[in-house]
């Protein structure tokens, strides 16, 4: 008997667990999927702009067409050299309604080293915008004046 009564224990705080897990993984998944193509079209040649712009939304299509994609492709070569690796690093829900995500990843290239990869998504998982930014280590004498200012 007292076996029965712990394995329905065991049985109910299972499937209690599996209703309170976040709801949001089919979309980060979808997400990622996007972001990464997006990353290998960006960095390598093996992945063409038919096949990774079947994810953009309209509006990012319009701005960024084969030509600008290939320009953008030939300037993150010149100056930020190869993607040496990329690393998921955060998943935002931007608007309170949830129309829009925001993924982060963290890259590090050749000639640059740390490099924020921000791209936003649509309630659709269209990607609708993105961005590089590269990030610069804070010195001792920046992290001090930022301390005192607090």
């Amino acid at each position: 008997m007292k076996k029965l009564v712990l394995f329905l224990t065991v049985v109910m705080v299972m499937a209690f667990s599996s209703i309170c897990m976040a709801a949001d993984g089919g979309d980060l998944n979808k997400e990622q999927k996007v972001a990464d193509a997006f990353i290998a079209a960006l960095t390598s040649d093996n992945v063409n702009y038919n096949k990774v712009s079947i994810n953009f939304s309209d509006g990012l299509k319009a701005k960024l067409d084969e030509k600008t994609f290939t320009r953008l492709k030939s300037d993150v070569k010149s100056k930020m050299g190869n993607l040496n690796q990329e690393r998921f690093f955060s998943f935002e829900r931007i608007q309170p309604d949830g129309q829009q995500d925001k993924l982060t990843y963290i890259a590090s290239f050749t000639n640059e080293k740390m490099v924020a990869m921000v791209f936003v998504f649509d309630k659709d998982t269209k990607l609708i915008d993105f961005g590089l930014m590269t990030m610069k280590p804070q010195t001792n004498a920046e992290a001090q004046t930022t301390q005192q200012a607090q």
